[in-house]
């Protein structure tokens, strides 16, 4: 049985919600799972959302009455398929506002870089055709970058990473299985300096 809740204005759909707040429709069906977007069921079966309610969620994800606030631009770089298809699923649960692209190898990576210029990078070091070694050498001697906080996902050890001549300075390793929590931490403290 469907459980009758008032409508306080205009409702929307599963999609219609998501285009208002830029996520996937994933997205806002976990949101409506946790509680965290209330929800309703038709007699058909399908979500509807408030307006109302859609307008709150993204006043409060953009900071209150800050709506020139922008998103935190997350670049990905990850030559495995299953482990970049997980970064998306779990960074689209977050609650922050983040606009995510994904990057299957350095070289592509340092392309989107010097195209979209990401506030965040997360990255593996074992990549094909150029490794993130190389990558982040490159990358530290940039100094447009300077502010763009990087992180290093990795299945190596430290003393491999050692042994392979380590990272810049100020680079955070983390070993994989991919720490999401730690990603989400890094995530929002960058938001916090935009």
């Amino acid at each position: 049985m469907v459980k009758s809740f008032e409508i306080k204005g205009k409702s929307c759909t599963t999609k219609e919600a998501a285009q208002r707040l830029a996520v996937t429709t994933r997205t806002i069906q976990l949101w409506a799972e946790a509680g965290v977007l209330s929800a309703w069921k038709t007699p058909g079966g399908h979500r509807r959302f408030n307006v109302s309610d859609i307008d709150a969620l993204q006043n409060k994800l953009l900071g209150g009455e800050d709506k020139d606030r922008r998103k935190l631009k997350l670049l990905v770089i990850e030559d495995e398929p299953d482990l970049l298809t997980l970064y998306r699923f779990n960074i689209e649960g977050w609650t922050l506002p983040v606009e995510l692209q994904t990057a299957s190898d350095s070289y592509e990576g340092l392309l989107k870089i010097g195209a979209w210029q990401p506030d965040m990078i997360v990255t593996d070091l074992q990549m094909p055709n150029m490794d993130g070694f190389y990558m982040l050498d490159m990358l530290h001697k940039q100094a447009d970058l300077k502010n763009t906080e990087i992180i290093v996902v990795s299945a190596l050890s430290k003393e491999d990473v050692k042994e392979k001549g380590g990272v810049p300075e100020g680079i955070k390793v983390y070993q994989k299985p991919i720490p999401f929590n730690r990603v989400e931490q890094h995530a929002k403290a960058c938001l916090e300096k935009l």
